[in-house]
């Protein structure tokens, strides 16, 4: 008896049907892949926007470095400005009334900005704006006056026509 109850029990795992979870798994697998490819793609509820170039100056010298974010209540883009002060919104902007806040952070040499050991910009901008560190020498400082560089107080705006353009300048006062 003892050998025909193992017998039994490896008749009944060789001819298991090992397919039946593959059945299961399969539609759940392809339902999960449909819903995170569905919103992707030139078909997605972003807004059509146009390209938006432009220049950057501050105190009549180019800004190299500063961001440059636009923002009406449907979309907002960002971009960064080089060497020369141009930027390139890199998603660009919807046609018509847009805010713009332009920021630059400036962090002292040896200062604790250290992108790989995890202080992002965003916390940069942060501590820029904390008054303790700001009159702080070793912190971060915002150097854009805050009339355009706060999002909440900016003076800046733009109207982007529906062709988009490539002199969306902003000439800076350094006060």
């Amino acid at each position: 008896m003892v050998g025909r109850s193992k017998r039994s029990a490896i008749t009944i795992l060789n001819s298991r049907d090992f397919s039946l979870p593959m059945r299961t798994i399969f539609p759940i697998v392809l339902s999960v892949l449909t819903l995170v490819f569905s919103g992707c793609g030139p078909g997605s509820n972003e807004p059509p926007t146009v390209s938006v170039k432009g220049t950057v100056t501050l105190g009549g010298k180019p800004l190299e470095g500063a961001n440059v974010y636009y923002f009406s209540e449907q979309y907002s883009s960002a971009g960064k400005t080089d060497a020369a002060g141009v930027y390139e919104l890199t998603k660009g902007a919807l046609p018509g009334e847009n805010r713009v806040y332009i920021s630059k952070i400036s962090v002292p040499e040896g200062a604790l900005a250290d992108s790989d050991g995890g202080v992002d910009e965003g916390q940069l901008m942060a501590m820029a704006g904390d008054p303790a560190l700001a009159r702080s020498k070793s912190g971060p400082k915002e150097i854009v006056p805050v009339k355009y560089s706060d999002p909440s107080k900016t003076e800046l705006t733009i109207t982007v026509p529906e062709s988009g353009t490539e002199a969306a300048d902003f000439a800076l006062e350094a006060k």
